[in-house]
């Protein structure tokens, strides 16, 4: 009779046999813009899986099917060189994209996580942005000193709020590869500290993308606030 450990050992062997062979790195991106300009539809990726992919369409309808290992940044585009490029993210699973050329870069995008992350955080950046841009527009039309002082103090904490938004971003996602991105963005702004923190927060699964490998590398090697906006710069790289 098998004793308890060797039963053990099995069962835990099977068990990893069976989360890899069930891991889902197919990917399919499909759908239809209506009023496509080309003959050609191309699926270039970028960042950790980069390749290039393109099908033949007539009526704006595409179909791409591969592997990969993690989301990864992409575009849709009409034009191998000069093209008009939709941004989205290709991951494991089944994505569609369907609309119009006529607002192309509006297309809805349905299946994936990421990008459903990247419009959150979008919104959210884009509406302080907003806020900002009104109270800029008050102070070059102020000919008062006083309230132009007050308007640049609230543009300061529209600014401050900006980056507490993504901090709060990162800690609220951090099994998204969206995250990475804005630590990357947030490299020239704080110090080691808050950023390690950030870091540390995210996932083992999101850690160890490419991009997570490189990141931790980077902040590895920033000499705490001495040094921070060059160490980041080859994080942004």
């Amino acid at each position: 009779m098998r004793n308890l450990k060797t039963i053990v050992l099995l069962s835990f062997g099977m068990t990893l046999v069976s989360l890899t062979c069930n891991a889902q790195t197919d990917y399919t991106v499909k759908g239809k813009i209506s009023g496509w300009p080309t003959e050609t539809v191309y699926l270039v990726r970028q960042g950790d899986y980069e390749g290039v992919d393109s099908v033949k369409t007539s009526d704006g309808s595409f179909e791409f099917k591969g592997k990969i290992e993690g989301p990864t940044k992409a575009y849709l585009i009409t034009k191998k060189r000069s093209g008009v490029a939709k941004f989205l993210y290709v991951e494991p699973g089944t994505i569609t994209i369907n609309g119009n050329f006529s607002s192309f870069k509006e297309v809805d995008v349905q299946g994936s996580p990421s990008y459903s992350d990247f419009l959150k955080l979008q919104a959210g950046h884009e509406d302080i942005a907003f806020k900002t841009a009104q109270l800029s527009q008050q102070a070059e039309e102020s000919m008062d000193s006083e309230e132009i002082d007050n308007i640049n103090n609230s543009i300061d904490s529209l600014n401050r709020a900006n980056i507490q938004f993504s901090q709060q971003f990162i800690k609220d996602h951090p099994n998204s590869v969206v995250s990475l991105e804005e630590i990357k963005s947030l490299s020239t702004i704080l110090d080691k500290g808050i950023l390690m923190d950030l870091y540390n927060g995210l996932s083992e699964k999101v850690k160890q993308t490419p991009t997570g490998v490189m990141i931790g590398d980077a902040l590895q090697n920033v000499n705490n606030n001495a040094g921070i906006e060059e160490s980041s710069n080859t994080i942004g790289k």
